[in-house]
């Protein structure tokens, strides 16, 4: 809906939409096969059919044909994208999320969700399970974020789900398979025709040409594809600004049932919301992950109260909130933007009821939470097995960073042992670092280093390159060796910082600098390993 007020086109209408796309769509290609069946009739009564030109045009007709043919009626329907990962909620388990849920659905009119499911998104939608697209109804599904209920007061959850529950009143979604299904198939088709063109194009400009320099560029494919792609353009204009008339729509029924002020609270803390999500998932709660550590059970989601408590993040957020950034807006969005959505909500009268600002209050719905979110990690892909060893969060910065310094540094531990015993030494109880250190002090460094991992270019280089190339590589894995002892010993560590960035290095001042000196004392030529000698044994040589 372009602005509140304006009507919600019927079920009906709606459904002749997506209908008439994908039958018009037909028609299209029937209609140029048509037009080609002319063409080869006229061809074909010419009276010069065995003539090079007429044959010529016949056998083009015939290509033309096939790809309308291929493209349109041939082109496979994908499959829908499967479920999101989910953890159902039963109103035995969670009677009062569910009566929350039943009650919002009562003030709009509209039935309940058959089924609650709750997510790791930082989103809510709703889904229809009905036969023949949608056109017979069936069960309802509502799948609600973790993080919504973890970030939201309790009036902006309402909000949400007087949001969604709206999409149900105004039946958005029985038709979402339908309209789906209009999109998809005519999306597959342009695309098939704008990739084969392409290709053609591609050819054409790798010399690919024919008479009179010619490229291969201009086949059936990019001819069709200029008449498909005006068409669906059009297509794809209408049924999106179907799409973006609901949500206004459900943004009204929003204001309705929570009061517009939370609705219009919900709407900025949304998107925020989500950016911190985003955030908090891939710098805090998987930082770990490649190493193999996450935190606690419980907090690869529920950390985020620990995100958004921070004072800094809550400035940052408060700050993305009264000043949200401009969207670019197309017609071919499904929603308006969220500035947009504002906008028309402030226009709607004062209805007195004031936003509810206290932050987290939708958590209380859930008895339990906890569990909840122990459950929600064992459906959630995020964690899957291998089963991640779990670490409380003050050890969670150091673990990964040792791990992660140990992994780097195992080639050059594995080129030591190889260098070592190649000149018959032993080692003994000594380390690989002790042992480098050595080596590097009598001049043979490059015995370890040329037989790390090379790159291509490294591989195929020799003489001063080769040395060069190996040097290199030989400082990174001698850093990560070198972090990987200083921790062992204490010297250094790391700890979450909430208020970013993630991790921060905890070691005396200076120690970043002095171990940069020490690593380009003990690479240079000719090298000192007195310096970095010095920092494993806690001395800070000058």
């Amino acid at each position: 809906m372009g602005k509140p007020g304006r009507g919600v086109l019927s079920v009906s209408v709606r459904a002749a939409l997506a209908l008439g796309v994908i039958v018009g769509q037909y028609l299209l290609a029937l209609a140029v096969l048509a037009v080609l069946a002319v063409v080869d009739v006229f061809l074909i009564r010419s009276g010069q059919l065995f003539t090079f030109n007429v044959l010529e045009g016949l056998v083009g007709s015939v290509a033309i044909a096939w790809v309308v043919v291929r493209s349109v009626f041939l082109v496979r329907r994908a499959e829908r994208a499967n479920q999101p990962a989910a953890l159902p909620l039963t109103s035995a388990e969670q009677p009062g999320l569910w009566r929350r849920v039943r009650e919002i659905a009562e003030q709009v009119g509209t039935r309940p969700p058959t089924e609650l499911l709750l997510t790791a998104d930082a989103t809510a939608l709703v889904q229809h399970g009905g036969r023949l697209w949608g056109l017979v109804p069936g069960e309802r599904r509502l799948y609600i974020g973790a993080p919504l209920l973890i970030g939201l007061s309790a009036g902006e959850l309402d909000a949400v789900l007087a949001h969604e529950m709206g999409h149900y009143a105004n039946s958005d979604v029985r038709l979402e398979a339908l309209v789906w299904a209009a999109r998809d198939r005519l999306l597959r088709t342009v695309l098939a025709l704008s990739g084969n063109s392409a290709k053609g194009t591609k050819d054409g400009k790798d010399g690919k040409e024919g008479k009179g320099g010619k490229g291969a560029a201009d086949g059936p494919d990019h001819y069709l594809a200029k008449v498909f792609i005006p068409y669906a353009r059009f297509s794809l204009r209408a049924t999106q600004a179907v799409s973006r008339r609901q949500e206004f729509a459900a943004d009204l029924v929003a204001a309705h049932v929570a009061g517009r002020d939370n609705a219009i609270a919900a709407l900025r803390q949304l998107p925020t919301l989500e950016g911190a999500h985003d955030v908090y998932l891939a710098h805090y709660a998987l930082m770990g992950r490649t190493e193999g550590f996450l935190p606690p059970a419980g907090q690869v989601h529920g950390g985020l109260l620990h995100f958004l408590a921070d004072g800094l993040r809550q400035e940052e957020m408060s700050e993305l909130v009264r000043n949200p950034p401009a969207e670019p807006s197309s017609p071919y969005d499904s929603h308006p933007p969220v500035l947009e959505r504002i906008a028309a909500m402030e226009a709607l009268p004062d209805d007195m009821r004031q936003a509810d600002v206290a932050r987290g209050g939708a958590l209380a719905l859930l008895r339990e939470p906890h569990g909840v979110l122990v459950e929600l990690e064992a459906a959630w892909p995020g964690t899957a097995k291998p089963e991640p060893r779990r670490v409380a969060w003050q050890e969670l910065a150091l673990c990964v960073r040792r791990a992660k310094h140990t992994r780097l540094a195992g080639p050059l531990r594995a080129a030591v042992g190889q260098a070592a015993a190649a000149r018959g030494w032993a080692v003994g109880a000594r380390s690989e670092l002790d042992v480098l250190l050595d080596m590097i002090d009598r001049g043979l460094w490059f015995e370890a280093a040329d037989l790390l991992p090379k790159s291509e270019v490294a591989a195929r280089s020799g003489g001063r390159a080769r040395r060069e190339f190996a040097r290199t590589a030989f400082r990174s894995a001698l850093y990560h060796l070198s972090v990987s002892a200083l921790a062992e010993a204490g010297h250094v560590t790391w700890e979450v910082c909430w208020a970013g960035p993630a991790v921060r290095e905890v070691a005396p001042d200076g120690f970043g600098q002095a171990l940069k000196v020490a690593l380009d004392a003990a690479t240079a030529d000719p090298p000192d390993t007195a310096p970095l000698r010095g920092l494993l044994t806690g001395v800070r040589l000058r």
